[in-house]
């Protein structure tokens, strides 16, 4: 089922509309100290993520950084369907989902981007590595 997706939908909102989303969200360890360090590094930050249903690396990392997500009170976050977007990617330079868009602030500076899959091997990592060198 792919769900209709207004503009801004929040991460939890989108996960919850598939089960298998869902399921891996549920199943995900994250790595809670790495966690403490981005909280430390960037109490307060906005991502916005173009996401598609059907992508295989979005089912692979959405469901990770909503579970990342509930461990980051002062961040906000909206997901938003990449095809039914176009305007919008051009706008924001996305070719490829999930992109992971890190601002200060929402409508603020970018302080760097995820694309597709993190290069360390695990979000949490290359979340820690963009704030901190962004600060």
């Amino acid at each position: 089922m792919t769900p209709h997706l207004a503009e801004k939908t929040s991460m939890l909102q989108y996960i919850e509309t598939d089960e298998r989303y869902y399921s891996a969200y549920e199943a995900y360890q994250p790595d809670l100290g790495a966690i403490t360090r981005i909280s430390i590094a960037r109490p307060t930050a906005h991502v916005v993520i173009p996401s598609r249903m059907t992508c295989s690396d979005c089912l692979r990392n959405l469901p990770r950084m909503a579970r990342i997500a509930d461990y980051l009170p002062g961040w906000t976050w909206e997901v938003y369907d990449h095809d039914t977007n176009s305007d919008r990617n051009a706008k924001l330079d996305v070719t490829s989902v999930p992109t992971f868009i890190v601002y200060d602030e929402e409508g603020g500076r970018e302080l760097g981007r995820i694309v597709e899959n993190p290069v360390s091997g695990w979000l949490e990592a290359d979340l820690l590595q963009l704030v901190t060198r962004n600060r």
